[in-house]
């Protein structure tokens, strides 16, 4: 069979897309009547006068572990009410999903004032354990239908002849249905992960130290707007950029694992 060849089409449209967005961004950027001056960031990377991280080094520190941990603590609690949407017991699919619906339908701004400053007031939370917790249940959320959504669809004909073949419950769920789920939630969840890890800045509204509340130090006292969040926009850009490049990494290996098999 004569190899396929491919259309060359979507390339120039992609490149001609590329182009046109590089053109109207340098464009703009050449219009603007403003001095750049991206040097003085550097005293806000590192305190050189008492050797330690600067501000903004501070705040992608605290994105990164606000980040991590929300997307661990949301992944868990993901994966728990998605089985039980999935098993359909009337009483306790029903409140996940009312849970679900709460976190997934309303916004997570208004989720992290009532966190911090109706229950964190409440029960004496701190700042930072709110942010996490709260970003923690809106990423839950998503991830409870992501993977009911593909246990509804998993092949029950392979867990019926793992069964025939003496296979346990939790065997059935460790060798056939974890490895078949995970490589098909895989994109999915490496597209919430990266929208959380944006949503990580809304937590300065709540005083947590971060990138974004880094930058509005920063703007409060160089009045530099344009350079700092060029430059915070660009860390973000890198942080994700990292995440959405080992899932597709792992991605490849799982294809080839499965491809093997």
């Amino acid at each position: 069979m004569p190899p396929r060849t491919r259309k060359a089409w979507p390339s120039l449209l992609s490149a001609l897309i590329v182009l046109l967005l590089v053109g109207t961004l340098s464009f703009s950027l050449l219009r603007m009547d403003y001095d750049w001056d991206f040097g003085f960031l550097a005293s806000y990377l590192w305190n050189e006068e008492e050797q330690k991280p600067g501000l903004i080094l501070l705040g992608l520190w605290g994105t990164l572990r606000i980040s991590f941990l929300s997307i661990l603590f949301g992944s868990i609690w993901g994966l728990f009410l998605g089985i039980i949407l999935h098993l359909r017991e009337p009483v306790s699919a029903g409140a996940a999903k009312l849970c679900v619906d709460l976190f997934r339908n309303t916004p997570v701004l208004v989720q992290l004032y009532v966190a911090y400053f109706v229950v964190g007031t409440a029960f004496d939370i701190e700042a930072e354990p709110a942010g996490i917790l709260t970003l923690s249940l809106f990423c839950g959320a998503y991830i409870a239908e992501i993977t009911r959504g593909q246990l509804d669809v998993f092949d029950r004909g392979q867990l019926d002849a793992a069964q025939s073949l003496g296979f346990s419950p939790w065997q059935c769920a460790r060798h056939i249905v974890a490895p078949q789920a995970t490589r098909r939630m895989l994109p999915p969840l490496i597209g919430q992960f990266v929208s959380l890890v944006k949503d990580s800045s809304l937590v300065s509204v709540i005083s947590l130290t971060e990138l974004t509340k880094a930058g509005l130090g920063i703007v409060s006292v160089s009045f530099k707007s344009f350079e700092t969040w060029f430059f915070i926009a660009l860390l973000y850009f890198l942080v994700n950029q990292c995440l959405a490049t080992f899932g597709r990494h792992l991605e490849r290996r799982l294809s080839k694992g499965e491809a093997h098999a």
